[in-house]
């Protein structure tokens, strides 16, 4: 038996009404999303807490072979130590504020990755891995770093 057509009609309405509220809460969530990332860009020029640069290390920041240089020159001095540690004496040596938790993570990722370098060199050696931090020790090879001079050649 067939529903009358007020019926019909009724549900059709219903169906119809629920799918532009579902379409609006989708429009609503949507607007919620890009008002949080409008508020953060706002943050970010008003905050004078977020106003300095939060990742300042990047490429070209250390000049090449200097987190090495001065990470070797540490272990030569004092022995054993952590990557954090050697990453906390390259700030103090370039006078980056080593109490910024985020630039500190990013010097740490920049000095492991001149020590694994470094240590493919002899530089330095890994003497063990303790709760995820690798220690770190001198190692055997004697190298000469040459300069390259600033004066050219004349003929």
């Amino acid at each position: 038996m067939t529903e009358p057509l007020i019926i019909q009609s009724l549900k059709d309405k219903r169906a119809e009404i629920h799918g532009r509220i579902t379409a609006y809460q989708a429009q609503i969530a949507q607007a919620k999303h890009d008002l949080a990332h409008i508020n953060a860009s706002i943050r970010l020029f008003t905050d004078p807490e977020h106003q300095r640069a939060r990742y300042m290390v990047s490429h070209g920041f250390f000049k090449k072979g200097e987190i090495a240089d001065i990470c070797v020159r540490h272990l030569e001095v004092d022995g054993e130590l952590t990557t954090r540690e050697l990453a906390e004496r390259v700030m103090v040596e370039r006078k980056l504020d080593a109490t910024d938790a985020t630039l500190r993570n990013s010097v740490v990722f920049k000095t492991v990755q001149a020590l694994r370098h470094a240590a493919r060199r002899k530089l330095v050696r890994m003497v063990e891995k303790r709760k995820g931090m690798c220690i770190w020790a001198p190692g055997d090879a004697v190298t000469l770093r040459v300069v390259a001079s600033s004066r050219t050649r004349g003929g």
